[in-house]
Protein backbone atom coordinates (compact mmCIF):
# COMPACT_ATOMS: atom_id res chain seq x y z
CA UNK A 1 0.00 0.00 0.00
CA UNK A 2 1.40 3.71 -0.95
CA UNK A 3 0.63 6.54 0.96
CA UNK A 4 1.46 10.01 -0.40
CA UNK A 5 3.72 11.66 1.47
CA UNK A 6 3.22 15.11 2.86
CA UNK A 7 4.71 17.76 1.18
CA UNK A 8 4.87 21.51 2.31
CA UNK A 9 3.00 23.05 -0.81
CA UNK A 10 0.32 20.72 -0.36
CA UNK A 11 0.13 21.19 3.56
CA UNK A 12 0.65 25.23 2.64
CA UNK A 13 -2.07 25.16 -0.25
CA UNK A 14 -4.93 23.08 2.44
CA UNK A 15 -4.07 25.40 5.11
CA UNK A 16 -4.79 28.51 3.01
CA UNK A 17 -7.94 27.11 1.71
CA UNK A 18 -9.11 26.27 5.14
CA UNK A 19 -8.54 29.83 5.97
CA UNK A 20 -10.16 31.24 3.20
CA UNK A 21 -12.94 29.15 3.58
CA UNK A 22 -13.76 29.52 6.75
CA UNK A 23 -12.54 33.47 7.28
CA UNK A 24 -14.91 34.28 4.26
CA UNK A 25 -18.12 35.35 3.14
CA UNK A 26 -19.11 31.60 4.51
CA UNK A 27 -17.98 32.17 7.76
CA UNK A 28 -20.12 35.23 8.09
CA UNK A 29 -23.46 33.38 8.21
CA UNK A 30 -25.08 33.79 11.53
CA UNK A 31 -28.11 31.28 12.07
CA UNK A 32 -29.16 33.57 14.89
CA UNK A 33 -30.89 36.11 13.02
CA UNK A 34 -32.74 32.62 11.12
CA UNK A 35 -33.77 31.21 14.91
CA UNK A 36 -35.32 34.18 16.13
CA UNK A 37 -36.88 35.51 12.80
CA UNK A 38 -39.02 31.92 12.81
CA UNK A 39 -39.62 32.11 16.55
CA UNK A 40 -41.80 35.13 15.55
CA UNK A 41 -43.26 33.35 12.94
CA UNK A 42 -44.21 30.56 15.18
CA UNK A 43 -45.79 32.74 17.43
CA UNK A 44 -47.86 34.79 15.01
CA UNK A 45 -48.62 31.57 13.27
CA UNK A 46 -50.24 30.42 16.34
CA UNK A 47 -52.14 33.33 17.14
CA UNK A 48 -53.65 33.16 13.54
CA UNK A 49 -54.48 29.93 14.12
CA UNK A 50 -56.23 30.53 17.20
CA UNK A 51 -58.35 33.50 15.40
CA UNK A 52 -59.19 31.07 12.85
CA UNK A 53 -60.44 28.20 14.87
CA UNK A 54 -62.92 30.41 16.59
CA UNK A 55 -64.53 31.41 13.08
CA UNK A 56 -68.14 30.56 12.64
CA UNK A 57 -67.98 31.09 8.93
CA UNK A 58 -65.28 30.54 5.73
CA UNK A 59 -63.57 27.45 4.79
CA UNK A 60 -62.22 26.04 8.24
CA UNK A 61 -65.27 26.29 10.61
CA UNK A 62 -66.80 23.79 7.09
CA UNK A 63 -64.03 21.73 6.83
CA UNK A 64 -62.01 22.11 9.96
CA UNK A 65 -58.50 21.02 10.46
CA UNK A 66 -58.64 18.35 8.00
CA UNK A 67 -58.88 20.81 5.19
CA UNK A 68 -56.93 23.59 6.68
CA UNK A 69 -53.84 20.14 6.96
CA UNK A 70 -54.99 19.29 2.91
CA UNK A 71 -54.37 23.04 2.03
CA UNK A 72 -51.33 23.38 3.74
CA UNK A 73 -49.66 20.50 2.42
CA UNK A 74 -49.36 21.57 -1.04
CA UNK A 75 -48.54 25.26 0.39
CA UNK A 76 -45.23 23.68 1.80
CA UNK A 77 -44.29 21.71 -0.73
CA UNK A 78 -44.46 24.77 -3.25
CA UNK A 79 -42.92 27.06 -0.86
CA UNK A 80 -39.96 24.62 -0.23
CA UNK A 81 -39.44 24.57 -4.38
CA UNK A 82 -39.49 27.84 -4.18
CA UNK A 83 -36.67 28.07 -1.47
CA UNK A 84 -34.62 25.01 -2.82
CA UNK A 85 -34.57 27.32 -6.42
CA UNK A 86 -33.49 30.55 -4.62
CA UNK A 87 -31.15 28.85 -2.68
CA UNK A 88 -29.00 27.83 -5.64
CA UNK A 89 -29.15 31.26 -7.46
CA UNK A 90 -32.45 30.19 -9.92
CA UNK A 91 -35.65 31.44 -8.73
CA UNK A 92 -38.20 28.98 -10.11
CA UNK A 93 -41.69 30.84 -10.99
CA UNK A 94 -42.84 27.98 -12.52
CA UNK A 95 -43.51 26.09 -9.75
CA UNK A 96 -47.23 27.43 -9.96
CA UNK A 97 -47.37 26.24 -13.76
CA UNK A 98 -45.58 22.81 -12.90
CA UNK A 99 -48.04 21.96 -10.25
CA UNK A 100 -51.40 22.86 -12.72
CA UNK A 101 -49.15 20.50 -15.56
CA UNK A 102 -48.85 17.67 -13.07
CA UNK A 103 -52.57 17.76 -11.31
CA UNK A 104 -53.97 18.10 -15.30
CA UNK A 105 -51.95 15.32 -16.51
CA UNK A 106 -53.03 13.49 -12.66
CA UNK A 107 -56.76 14.00 -13.25
CA UNK A 108 -56.81 12.72 -17.05
CA UNK A 109 -54.95 9.49 -16.07
CA UNK A 110 -56.88 8.82 -12.96
CA UNK A 111 -59.06 6.45 -15.11
CA UNK A 112 -56.05 4.31 -15.11
CA UNK A 113 -55.32 3.45 -11.46
CA UNK A 114 -53.82 5.88 -8.95
CA UNK A 115 -50.06 4.41 -9.29
CA UNK A 116 -50.79 5.25 -13.36
CA UNK A 117 -52.04 8.77 -12.50
CA UNK A 118 -48.88 9.64 -9.92
CA UNK A 119 -46.57 8.37 -12.84
CA UNK A 120 -48.11 10.83 -15.64
CA UNK A 121 -48.10 13.19 -12.82
CA UNK A 122 -44.70 13.15 -11.41
CA UNK A 123 -42.91 12.22 -14.27
CA UNK A 124 -44.28 15.22 -16.15
CA UNK A 125 -42.82 17.43 -13.22
CA UNK A 126 -39.51 15.97 -13.24
CA UNK A 127 -39.62 16.08 -17.17
CA UNK A 128 -40.25 19.84 -17.07
CA UNK A 129 -37.80 20.08 -14.54
CA UNK A 130 -35.13 18.51 -16.32
CA UNK A 131 -35.74 21.00 -19.45
CA UNK A 132 -35.86 24.26 -17.15
CA UNK A 133 -32.40 22.58 -15.06
CA UNK A 134 -30.40 22.41 -18.84
CA UNK A 135 -31.85 25.96 -19.78
CA UNK A 136 -30.38 27.34 -16.24
CA UNK A 137 -27.20 25.12 -15.92
CA UNK A 138 -25.92 24.18 -19.02
CA UNK A 139 -27.21 27.24 -21.26
CA UNK A 140 -26.39 29.64 -18.18
CA UNK A 141 -29.78 31.46 -18.37
CA UNK A 142 -31.36 33.23 -15.96
CA UNK A 143 -33.38 31.49 -13.75
CA UNK A 144 -36.11 33.67 -14.03
CA UNK A 145 -36.22 34.07 -17.69
CA UNK A 146 -35.73 30.03 -18.22
CA UNK A 147 -38.59 29.15 -15.47
CA UNK A 148 -40.64 32.01 -16.95
CA UNK A 149 -40.63 30.42 -20.73
CA UNK A 150 -41.14 27.24 -19.47
CA UNK A 151 -44.56 28.37 -17.45
CA UNK A 152 -45.74 30.51 -20.60
CA UNK A 153 -45.21 27.53 -22.67
CA UNK A 154 -47.40 25.20 -19.83
CA UNK A 155 -50.07 28.21 -19.44
CA UNK A 156 -50.41 28.15 -23.70
CA UNK A 157 -50.49 24.46 -23.21
CA UNK A 158 -53.13 24.20 -21.02
CA UNK A 159 -55.39 26.76 -22.71
CA UNK A 160 -55.51 24.87 -25.56
CA UNK A 161 -56.07 21.36 -23.87
CA UNK A 162 -59.21 22.48 -22.39
CA UNK A 163 -60.31 20.48 -19.53
CA UNK A 164 -59.33 16.61 -18.33
CA UNK A 165 -60.92 13.99 -17.98
CA UNK A 166 -63.40 12.93 -15.34
CA UNK A 167 -61.22 11.79 -12.22
CA UNK A 168 -62.38 8.58 -11.47
CA UNK A 169 -60.74 8.46 -7.83
CA UNK A 170 -61.61 8.98 -4.58
CA UNK A 171 -60.99 11.46 -2.16
CA UNK A 172 -57.87 11.24 -0.53
CA UNK A 173 -58.29 9.98 2.86
CA UNK A 174 -57.57 11.44 6.28
CA UNK A 175 -54.64 9.50 6.86
CA UNK A 176 -53.20 9.95 3.65
CA UNK A 177 -53.75 13.96 3.87
CA UNK A 178 -51.34 13.72 7.25
CA UNK A 179 -49.03 11.64 5.47
CA UNK A 180 -48.86 14.33 2.72
CA UNK A 181 -48.70 17.01 5.33
CA UNK A 182 -45.94 15.38 7.11
CA UNK A 183 -43.86 14.39 4.20
CA UNK A 184 -44.10 18.05 3.08
CA UNK A 185 -43.28 19.56 6.45
CA UNK A 186 -40.58 17.10 6.96
CA UNK A 187 -38.71 16.95 3.43
CA UNK A 188 -38.75 21.32 4.11
CA UNK A 189 -37.14 21.06 7.25
CA UNK A 190 -34.25 18.14 5.98
CA UNK A 191 -33.46 20.23 2.97
CA UNK A 192 -32.98 23.13 5.33
CA UNK A 193 -30.73 21.27 7.88
CA UNK A 194 -28.61 20.46 4.91
CA UNK A 195 -28.29 24.14 4.21
CA UNK A 196 -27.76 25.43 7.42
CA UNK A 197 -24.05 23.21 6.67
CA UNK A 198 -21.29 26.00 6.50
CA UNK A 199 -19.95 23.15 3.55
CA UNK A 200 -23.16 23.56 2.08
CA UNK A 201 -22.79 27.20 2.14
CA UNK A 202 -19.35 27.55 1.00
CA UNK A 203 -19.87 25.39 -2.16
CA UNK A 204 -23.18 27.68 -3.18
CA UNK A 205 -21.19 31.09 -2.69
CA UNK A 206 -19.84 31.07 -6.07
CA UNK A 207 -23.13 30.76 -7.39
CA UNK A 208 -24.15 34.08 -5.19
CA UNK A 209 -21.04 35.56 -5.98
CA UNK A 210 -20.65 35.14 -9.98
CA UNK A 211 -22.82 37.32 -12.28
CA UNK A 212 -25.50 36.23 -14.20
CA UNK A 213 -24.04 34.25 -17.33
CA UNK A 214 -20.89 33.74 -16.41
CA UNK A 215 -18.83 30.32 -15.34
CA UNK A 216 -19.61 29.61 -11.69
CA UNK A 217 -18.25 25.58 -11.53
CA UNK A 218 -21.42 24.72 -9.74
CA UNK A 219 -23.97 23.73 -12.84
CA UNK A 220 -24.50 20.28 -10.98
CA UNK A 221 -25.77 21.87 -7.82
CA UNK A 222 -28.08 24.13 -9.72
CA UNK A 223 -29.03 21.27 -12.16
CA UNK A 224 -30.08 19.59 -8.72
CA UNK A 225 -31.92 22.33 -6.92
CA UNK A 226 -33.95 22.75 -9.94
CA UNK A 227 -34.79 19.41 -10.02
CA UNK A 228 -35.79 18.84 -7.17
CA UNK A 229 -37.91 22.00 -7.24
CA UNK A 230 -40.00 21.30 -10.04
CA UNK A 231 -40.54 17.75 -8.54
CA UNK A 232 -41.71 18.93 -5.44
CA UNK A 233 -44.25 21.33 -7.59
CA UNK A 234 -45.37 18.20 -9.20
CA UNK A 235 -45.87 16.67 -5.96
CA UNK A 236 -48.00 19.77 -4.56
CA UNK A 237 -50.32 20.18 -7.30
CA UNK A 238 -51.28 15.95 -7.48
CA UNK A 239 -52.04 16.51 -3.41
CA UNK A 240 -54.00 19.78 -4.50
CA UNK A 241 -55.98 17.72 -6.62
CA UNK A 242 -56.45 14.52 -4.80
CA UNK A 243 -57.26 16.35 -1.67
CA UNK A 244 -60.15 18.61 -3.10
CA UNK A 245 -62.78 15.70 -4.96
CA UNK A 246 -64.56 17.49 -8.18
CA UNK A 247 -68.42 17.79 -8.54
CA UNK A 248 -70.36 16.46 -11.47
CA UNK A 249 -67.14 15.09 -12.84
CA UNK A 250 -65.04 18.46 -12.87
CA UNK A 251 -61.78 19.00 -12.69
CA UNK A 252 -60.59 20.68 -9.49
CA UNK A 253 -57.35 22.05 -11.06
CA UNK A 254 -54.86 24.59 -9.12
CA UNK A 255 -54.99 28.12 -10.17
CA UNK A 256 -51.14 28.74 -11.23
CA UNK A 257 -50.28 32.58 -11.00
CA UNK A 258 -51.72 32.54 -7.40
CA UNK A 259 -49.87 28.99 -6.69
CA UNK A 260 -46.30 31.37 -7.88
CA UNK A 261 -47.10 34.30 -5.84
CA UNK A 262 -48.27 32.10 -2.42
CA UNK A 263 -44.87 30.59 -2.75
CA UNK A 264 -42.58 32.97 -3.42
CA UNK A 265 -44.12 35.06 -0.50
CA UNK A 266 -44.13 32.10 1.66
CA UNK A 267 -40.12 31.52 0.79
CA UNK A 268 -39.09 35.26 1.30
CA UNK A 269 -41.05 35.67 4.56
CA UNK A 270 -39.74 32.55 5.98
CA UNK A 271 -36.20 33.93 5.30
CA UNK A 272 -34.80 32.42 2.27
CA UNK A 273 -32.76 35.45 0.76
CA UNK A 274 -33.56 36.32 -2.49
CA UNK A 275 -29.93 36.85 -3.18
CA UNK A 276 -29.16 33.14 -2.90
CA UNK A 277 -27.66 30.82 -0.71
CA UNK A 278 -28.72 31.91 2.52
CA UNK A 279 -32.06 30.81 4.51
CA UNK A 280 -33.31 29.07 7.86
CA UNK A 281 -34.86 25.62 8.82
CA UNK A 282 -38.01 26.04 9.97
CA UNK A 283 -39.15 28.88 8.62
CA UNK A 284 -41.00 27.98 5.29
CA UNK A 285 -42.91 25.78 6.86
CA UNK A 286 -43.95 28.37 9.21
CA UNK A 287 -44.34 31.30 6.75
CA UNK A 288 -46.73 29.00 4.69
CA UNK A 289 -48.64 28.11 8.08
CA UNK A 290 -48.58 31.79 8.63
CA UNK A 291 -49.80 33.24 4.69
CA UNK A 292 -52.50 30.10 4.44
CA UNK A 293 -54.22 31.27 7.80
CA UNK A 294 -54.42 34.43 7.43
CA UNK A 295 -55.94 34.08 3.90
CA UNK A 296 -58.39 31.77 5.43
CA UNK A 297 -59.41 34.20 8.28
CA UNK A 298 -59.52 36.77 5.76
CA UNK A 299 -62.21 35.40 3.88
CA UNK A 300 -63.75 34.44 7.38
CA UNK A 301 -63.89 37.78 8.65
CA UNK A 302 -65.30 39.25 5.63
CA UNK A 303 -62.96 41.65 4.65
CA UNK A 304 -63.58 44.28 1.97
CA UNK A 305 -60.24 42.73 -0.16
CA UNK A 306 -59.64 39.35 -1.93
CA UNK A 307 -57.23 37.22 0.12
CA UNK A 308 -55.31 36.83 -2.53
CA UNK A 309 -53.66 39.92 -1.37
CA UNK A 310 -52.08 38.34 1.60
CA UNK A 311 -50.16 36.43 -0.61
CA UNK A 312 -48.81 39.25 -2.84
CA UNK A 313 -48.01 41.47 0.88
CA UNK A 314 -46.04 38.42 1.67
CA UNK A 315 -43.59 39.00 -1.50
CA UNK A 316 -43.26 42.99 -0.42
CA UNK A 317 -42.49 41.74 3.09
CA UNK A 318 -40.06 39.00 2.08
CA UNK A 319 -37.71 41.65 0.59
CA UNK A 320 -37.62 43.94 3.79
CA UNK A 321 -36.75 39.98 5.30
CA UNK A 322 -34.22 39.67 2.58
CA UNK A 323 -32.62 42.74 3.68
CA UNK A 324 -32.93 41.78 7.03
CA UNK A 325 -30.73 38.67 6.72
CA UNK A 326 -28.08 40.01 4.46
CA UNK A 327 -27.63 43.19 7.01
CA UNK A 328 -27.13 40.71 9.70
CA UNK A 329 -25.06 38.62 7.71
CA UNK A 330 -22.58 41.84 6.67
CA UNK A 331 -18.41 40.97 6.83
CA UNK A 332 -16.69 42.88 9.31
CA UNK A 333 -13.64 44.02 7.11
CA UNK A 334 -11.65 43.87 9.76
CA UNK A 335 -12.13 40.92 11.61
CA UNK A 336 -12.00 38.87 7.67
CA UNK A 337 -8.60 40.70 7.37
CA UNK A 338 -7.20 39.05 10.45
CA UNK A 339 -9.18 35.97 10.17
CA UNK A 340 -7.76 35.19 6.78
CA UNK A 341 -4.46 36.40 7.82
CA UNK A 342 -3.97 34.05 10.97
CA UNK A 343 -1.13 31.81 10.95
CA UNK A 344 0.99 34.03 8.40
CA UNK A 345 4.52 33.80 9.17
CA UNK A 346 4.35 37.87 7.76
CA UNK A 347 2.32 38.85 10.81
CA UNK A 348 4.79 37.31 12.76
CA UNK A 349 7.73 39.02 11.19
CA UNK A 350 5.74 42.68 11.70
CA UNK A 351 4.87 42.21 15.11
CA UNK A 352 8.10 41.19 16.11
CA UNK A 353 9.42 44.34 18.38
CA UNK A 354 12.90 43.70 18.02
CA UNK A 355 15.41 44.88 15.49
CA UNK A 356 16.34 42.27 13.09
CA UNK A 357 18.28 44.20 10.97
CA UNK A 358 21.41 44.55 13.74
CA UNK A 359 22.02 41.72 13.15
CA UNK A 360 22.89 41.21 9.58
CA UNK A 361 26.20 42.41 10.11
CA UNK A 362 27.28 39.86 12.39
CA UNK A 363 25.60 37.45 10.34
CA UNK A 364 27.96 38.15 7.35
CA UNK A 365 30.82 38.02 9.98
CA UNK A 366 29.79 34.62 11.15
CA UNK A 367 30.55 33.31 7.65
CA UNK A 368 33.34 34.61 6.86
CA UNK A 369 34.78 33.66 10.32
CA UNK A 370 33.42 29.81 9.18
CA UNK A 371 35.04 30.06 5.41
CA UNK A 372 37.67 31.30 7.10
CA UNK A 373 37.99 34.19 4.55
CA UNK A 374 37.78 37.64 4.70
CA UNK A 375 38.88 39.60 8.16
CA UNK A 376 35.72 39.34 10.84
CA UNK A 377 35.28 42.74 12.58
CA UNK A 378 32.98 42.97 15.05
CA UNK A 379 32.51 45.76 17.53
CA UNK A 380 31.93 45.43 21.13
CA UNK A 381 31.72 49.13 23.50
CA UNK A 382 33.24 51.00 20.54
CA UNK A 383 35.99 48.09 20.56
CA UNK A 384 36.98 46.60 17.15
CA UNK A 385 39.15 43.67 16.56
CA UNK A 386 40.03 42.29 12.88
CA UNK A 387 41.32 38.72 12.38
CA UNK A 388 43.65 37.59 9.48
CA UNK A 389 42.08 33.70 8.28
CA UNK A 390 39.88 33.58 11.29
CA UNK A 391 42.37 34.33 14.10
CA UNK A 392 41.45 37.15 16.25
CA UNK A 393 44.57 39.80 16.11
CA UNK A 394 44.49 42.51 19.61
CA UNK A 395 45.49 45.77 18.48
CA UNK A 396 48.59 47.62 19.72
CA UNK A 397 46.84 50.62 21.17
CA UNK A 398 43.49 49.93 22.12
CA UNK A 399 42.55 53.10 23.75
CA UNK A 400 44.83 55.24 21.67
CA UNK A 401 42.43 56.14 19.41
CA UNK A 402 40.56 57.80 21.53
CA UNK A 403 42.76 58.85 24.15
CA UNK A 404 40.41 58.82 27.31
CA UNK A 405 42.87 56.90 29.55
CA UNK A 406 45.87 58.72 28.18
CA UNK A 407 46.57 60.54 32.28
CA UNK A 408 45.99 57.05 33.49
CA UNK A 409 48.27 55.96 31.55
CA UNK A 410 50.88 58.71 32.13
CA UNK A 411 50.52 58.86 35.70
CA UNK A 412 50.66 55.64 36.85
CA UNK A 413 52.66 53.78 33.90
CA UNK A 414 55.82 56.31 34.90
CA UNK A 415 54.97 55.39 38.44
CA UNK A 416 55.59 51.58 37.52
CA UNK A 417 58.58 51.67 35.72
CA UNK A 418 60.56 53.95 38.36
CA UNK A 419 59.32 50.92 40.86
CA UNK A 420 60.79 48.40 38.63
CA UNK A 421 63.89 50.32 37.88
CA UNK A 422 64.74 51.16 41.38
CA UNK A 423 64.12 48.01 42.64
CA UNK A 424 60.63 48.63 44.62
Amino acid sequence: MKFDSPSQERDSTTQMSAVSEGGGEASADRMAVHVVWEIGLLLLGGGVLFALSRSTAGPFADGGWSAFGAALAPAIMLACAMSVSLRVGAVNLAVGPIALLSAWLFVDASGSGSAMALAFGLGAAAFTGIVLATLTAWLRAPGWAASGAVGGAIGLWAGTQGDPGAFSLSELPTTGVLAALAGAAGISLFLGLVGAFAGVRSRLAPIRDTPVGERHGRGGLVFLGLLVSSSLAGAAGVVAAWTSVPDAGAAGLPDPILLTVLALGAALLGGTSLVGRRGGVCGTVFAALLVLALMWLAEARGWGFDPSWIALSAIVAGFLVTRLVEAMNQVDENEAASTSRAGSVDDLREDDPRDTGSYERYDDDLADLGSGGESWSTSTGGIRTNTTGGIPKQPADPFGASGAFDDLRDGYGNRFDNDRRYGR
